[in-house]
């Protein structure tokens, strides 16, 4: 049995866990990556999280509700309005019996790329694509590839590995 709950990935002064959007869950695990961004992998998932997360910091925001370290659902959203949504492993999110995704792969990455930009990173639309739609055997992985593709850093704490 894998992990199942909400990542937060936000760029903060302060732990995450300790946001007011976040106050009450469990943070599992909460680390800092390069550039002032953290990383929280939560026990749960808290309601509203996105956007209450981008109002407390200010910043732009990407959070994945993980399911059974097989499927995520990333979700990402910036103080100017850029917001994208997508699965990880979504033939596996199709057996979850998850809705259809709201974007096409091309939208999806069109605006990945703008996230990117609206928080100062340097993506890679080639490693983008790559992550959008590559496969590991825990999806964690494959998290954590996407936040290399959108200039964030090579791999995440919390990763299966």
């Amino acid at each position: 049995m894998g992990y199942s709950g909400r990542i937060l990935v936000a760029r903060s002064d302060r732990a995450l866990s300790e946001l007011p959007a976040v106050r009450g869950v469990v943070a599992l695990e909460e680390d800092m990556l390069p550039g002032g961004w953290r990383f929280a992998k939560l026990d749960g998932d808290p309601g509203g999280v996105l956007r209450a997360l981008v109002a407390d910091t200010e910043a732009p925001v990407l959070t994945a509700y993980v399911m059974d370290s097989d499927v995520a659902d990333v979700q990402a959203l910036t103080p100017g309005g850029v917001a994208w949504r997508a699965y990880l492993h979504e033939e596996t999110a199709r057996e979850y019996g998850a809705p259809p995704a709201p974007y096409p792969l091309d939208e999806v990455l069109r605006r990945a790329v703008a996230w990117s930009v609206e928080a100062g990173l340097t993506s890679s639309t080639v490693a983008l694509e790559k992550a959008l739609t590559g496969r590991n055997v825990f999806v964690e992985d494959t998290f954590a590839e996407l936040l290399g593709a959108l200039g964030l850093a090579s791999a995440a704490p919390g990763s299966a590995r």
